[in-house]
């Protein structure tokens, strides 16, 4: 998507927190170790200028390289208790879940909050199994960690998203509705408005 645009990846998320995000995630799902660390690195020295943290999606051996501040990491992932012997007890760890089961499972494994979805299609993840809205409402209602929700999340759907007020709902997690336009910040800034109502 940056590559559309002519731009670093740096640079996209200089633009995502100028425009509000308050947590960057590394998410190179096609990419060589070698590559994601680079980029890592270089996405560590920005949000840190900022003060928000950086997550790396999946691969904990380059979250440790850089010193991230943390991992997300799916079911067929590296398991969280794992990962928690290995980062210690102040890095974060979030885990992507659909089920109350799957979520009550990271919590008292070590995690730090929930990544709950696909809530709506989308065309960052293939063969991504939605769980809708009231999927997100059983794993809401039953966890007990914060809940960010994910999957094809946009400026046109975040208000009927929220306007749920689900119990340990804290946010939202997007790629496309910012980094497919040209204009991350803008973005950024709008999806961040309608959550500042709610959160």
């Amino acid at each position: 998507m940056n590559k559309k645009w002519g731009r670093s990846i740096s640079e996209a998320v200089r633009a995502a927190i100028e425009g509000g995000a308050t947590i960057i995630q590394l998410r190179e799902k096609e990419a060589e170790t070698k590559d994601i660390l680079n980029a890592a690195e270089e996405c560590l020295k920005v949000a840190r200028s900022y003060g928000v943290p950086l997550l790396i999606n999946d691969h904990l051996d380059v979250a440790l390289a850089c010193n991230a501040d943390g991992v997300h990491l799916g079911q067929s992932d590296m398991p969280v208790k794992v990962a928690r012997a290995l980062l210690g007890p102040n890095k974060i760890i979030g885990a992507s879940c659909k089920t109350p089961e799957q979520a009550l499972k990271a919590w008292k494994e070590g995690a730090d909050y929930i990544g709950s979805g696909g809530v709506y299609p989308t065309n960052t993840k293939k063969n991504n199994q939605t769980i809708a809205l009231s999927g997100l409402q059983s794993v809401c209602e039953s966890s007990p960690l914060p809940v960010v929700a994910i999957g094809g999340i946009n400026i046109e759907n975040v208000n009927e998203l929220m306007e749920m007020h689900l119990p340990n709902l804290k946010g939202v997690a997007v790629v496309s509705c910012l980094f497919d336009g040209e204009n991350i910040s803008h973005e950024a800034h709008k999806l961040h408005s309608v959550l500042a109502k709610y959160v």
